[in-house]
């Protein structure tokens, strides 16, 4: 992704890594870490979640349609799930490795496509990222996000047994416990119109298409919804929006300004080096928004398609 002039970058502060470790049980469809420092839990069964830690259940509710949006919520699952990694970067090889008894080559990878979304991808924030694949298995045995020369984010697979007996039974999401009734859907991909009774702004939906959305709020910066199109990623329109009062927009002061089709004053910038990329910046009934992706129309035709939730779906 090229940044655009004002974007907010990675918010963790140097040296504040959290370090986790724990056992590793998968397949392609199946994930348990069980934590060492707590008796916590991360379970993965196929699109569905739950993760329990000091006593409290998250996670997907049975009710609920699996979503391709897991890995936003379970970081881990790329180092089973490769290829989710792997298609979102253009690589170059770096060297060939011992790692523990197995050979491995260490890659460097960018964003493949500038308009790709990070996390849908099972990526932490950064602009590059060096990877460790076993080579018999494919398996990622490390992966390290960076911003500039600093360290963001690393997880590692250490002492890998490749074949070994499983018992599906630990795999069975009731072993983690029942998510609560009252447990909050923060996080969860759902519909993006249902999520307008849970935000302090004025939510807006394209007309007359399906677009999810997950809540994300912070202390300090406020609540921010991320709107994707429906099916867990974007598909054959690659674009995505974030809605709030302010929370997660980058500053557009050096952006282009523009005029909407409707009035709407507006902020625009495209990168010279990708200027199918584009970035856009306005507010509607008093909502922030800033859309990203790539297509300059199919930006605007969704700017001119978000509008208020009608009162009658809150």
């Amino acid at each position: 992704m090229i940044h655009p002039p004002g974007a907010p970058g990675p918010t963790r502060a140097a040296g504040a890594v959290d370090q986790r470790s724990g056992s590793l049980l998968a397949t392609p469809d199946l994930l348990r870490i069980d934590w060492h420092d707590d008796d916590a839990v991360t379970l993965v069964h196929g699109d569905q979640w739950r993760r329990r830690r000091d006593g409290r259940v998250q996670g997907s509710r049975p009710a609920e349609p699996g979503n391709r949006l897991v890995a936003l919520w379970i970081s881990e699952i790329v180092l089973v799930r490769p290829w989710q990694v792997l298609s979102a970067l253009s690589l170059s090889v770096r060297a060939v490795q011992d790692r523990q008894g197995r050979r491995a080559t260490w890659l460097r990878g960018v964003l493949r496509e500038p308009g790709a979304l990070r996390q849908i991808h099972g990526l932490p924030e950064g602009d590059a990222y060096d990877l460790v694949v076993d080579d018999a298995t494919g398996l990622l045995l490390e992966l390290t996000a960076w911003s500039g020369e600093r360290e963001v984010e690393r997880a590692t697979l250490r002492h890998p047994q490749v074949d070994g007996p499983l018992d599906t039974a630990r795999f069975d999401l009731d072993t983690v416990g029942t998510v609560d009734a009252s447990e909050s859907p923060v996080g969860r991909s759902r519909p993006l119109a249902t999520l307008a009774g849970e935000v302090d702004f004025t939510l807006l939906c394209p007309r007359d298409e399906a677009y999810f959305g997950s809540v994300d709020p912070d202390d300090e910066d406020g609540i921010a919804v991320m709107a994707h199109p429906a099916g867990g990623r974007p598909l054959d329109r690659r674009l995505w929006f974030i809605q709030s009062r302010g929370a997660r927009m980058a500053d557009p002061a050096a952006w282009e300004t523009i005029v909407l089709a409707d009035g709407t004053p507006a902020r625009w910038w495209s990168p010279a080096a990708d200027p199918e990329q584009g970035h856009l910046r306005f507010e509607r009934a008093g909502t922030q928004v800033w859309i990203q992706g790539r297509g300059h129309q199919d930006i605007h035709d969704l700017a001119a398609a978000l509008a208020p939730v009608p009162p009658e779906r809150l």
